[in-house]
């Protein structure tokens, strides 16, 4: 009958670990939250994030936003200026 009981803990324990491990953590429950609070306080009016306001824009310098715009689709990076290969060693040798 001991055995019984050892033989049942020694199955039973790794299943029961195993669901519990199963649950949604902290992570998951609170994924997405810090992007949602990061759009909510870069929006000048939240209330347009759901019914968004087909009026213009009244306080934006039309030649600044030009200026930036320009310099981004300009300055971005650029996938052939890499020059050097990449070299991961886990050893230390090269």
């Amino acid at each position: 009958m001991n055995t019984y009981k050892i033989l049942t803990a020694l199955v039973g324990l790794p299943v029961v670990a195993t669901l519990v491990a199963c649950g949604p953590t902290l992570t998951e429950q609170n994924f997405g939250v810090s992007v949602r609070q990061m759009i909510e306080s870069q929006t000048n009016d939240p209330s347009t994030l759901t019914t968004p306001s087909t009026e213009t824009i009244e306080d934006g310098d039309g030649r600044r936003l030009e200026a930036v715009l320009d310099t981004y689709r300009t300055d971005v990076a650029k996938p052939g200026a890499i020059s050097e290969d990449i070299v991961v060693s886990v050893d230390g040798a090269r």
